[in-house]
């Protein structure tokens, strides 16, 4: 069947319907979670960069898979770099074409940052240094103005639920890196440590706010000998945006408020996991019953309600006006009448 049909527009207000074209398309289908994470558009190839939900979790042998997608649907598994980057998750474009993405690193391998060149052949370990162990790194942003500061959240899902880390960092924060700096210990640097566990990021198109998603429930706490600071007993479901500052040691988030809570939303369900922005400004957040999408002034527009909801999304397409939707065991792209933020 055409499972196109488990994708619903709902708009709350006119603002919606000028952004999309009604269209969507089912792209791919998996009996495997293929698509759940990065979704970064690879312009040299005209592909997607996605990463897989945990295969066989709880098992020794528990891994991600990486994959391209292309707007045809096709899809291509790329074994080269799922052998070198334990457990991807979220990633973001580079500059250069080429993408970033986040390891969460497995049993005493610390989470770690890799570089995958424009062609998706090879790929590259950025840190971190020697003698920093990261937890479960979970998305990453590059903030240009300061000079491509790269920006990642540090979650402890990998050790506090999923059991397959076994060391971890005290601390889940965001952090800065800059590129110059990648080798040195020094310039890795904790920059807001707010969250409960800090899930996506994002950043306006004006690189003036950072939007942070904050994803936890006490009820997934499973490992006796580690709780760490903030995430025992409390459920959180909301994006808290900061503004951006670029001081003498580099991005530093200030005035931190509370963009969206979906806990106190009527009919939403879920956590927002991914969040990505469109060139206005409008802030699209993948949940539990599909991408919400919210003005920059946080009131809510409509959603794409998805069935089994939506773990993150990507604009892309040759025109930058294709969204994809991942949504575990499949991949759905709407077409959009606004290009994804610039992200380059």
């Amino acid at each position: 069947s055409n499972s196109a049909c488990d994708v619903v527009f709902e708009g709350a207000s006119d603002e919606f319907d000028q952004l999309h074209h009604s269209t969507v398309v089912l792209l791919a289908a998996s009996w495997e979670p293929l698509f759940h994470e990065a979704g970064v558009w690879m312009p040299q190839t005209s592909e997607w960069l996605v990463t897989s939900n945990r295969l066989k979790p709880g098992m020794p042998e528990t891994h991600i898979k990486i994959s391209a997608i292309s707007p045809a649907g096709v899809v291509r598994d790329l074994p080269h770099l799922a052998s070198q980057i334990l457990m991807a998750n979220g990633g973001t474009a580079c500059p250069d074409g080429g993408a970033y993405l986040c390891s969460q690193g497995l049993g005493d391998i610390s989470g770690s940052l890799w570089y995958i060149d424009p062609t998706l052949s090879k790929a590259t370990k950025i840190g971190p240094p020697q003698g920093l162990v990261l937890n479960s790194l979970n998305d990453i942003v590059i903030h240009r103005a300061s000079g491509g500061t790269l920006l990642f959240t540090d979650p402890a899902y990998g050790i506090e639920v999923q059991g397959f880390r076994t060391n971890f960092n005290a601390s889940k924060a965001v952090w800065a890196v800059h590129p110059d700096g990648v080798g040195k210990a020094t310039s890795w640097r904790k920059v807001n440590e707010c969250a409960d566990q800090p899930n996506g990021i994002l950043l306006s198109p004006d690189e003036k706010t950072a939007y942070v998603s904050d994803v936890w429930n006490g009820k997934w706490h499973n490992n006796p000998l580690v709780k760490l600071q903030n995430s025992v007993g409390s459920e959180r479901s909301r994006v808290t945006a900061y503004d951006i500052s670029t001081e003498e040691v580099g991005v530093a988030f200030n005035n931190p408020r509370v963009f969206i809570d979906i806990l106190e939303e009527v009919g939403a369900s879920g956590y927002p996991d991914g969040i990505k922005c469109d060139a206005l400004g409008n802030v699209y957040a993948g949940c539990g019953d599909g991408v919400r999408v919210y003005s920059p002034s946080g009131k809510y527009l409509g959603r794409f309600r998805v069935e089994g909801g939506v773990a993150n999304l990507c604009f892309g397409g040759d025109d930058g006006c294709t969204l994809l939707m991942l949504n575990e065991t499949r991949a759905y792209v709407v077409y959009m009448k606004v290009k994804g933020a610039p992200l380059l």
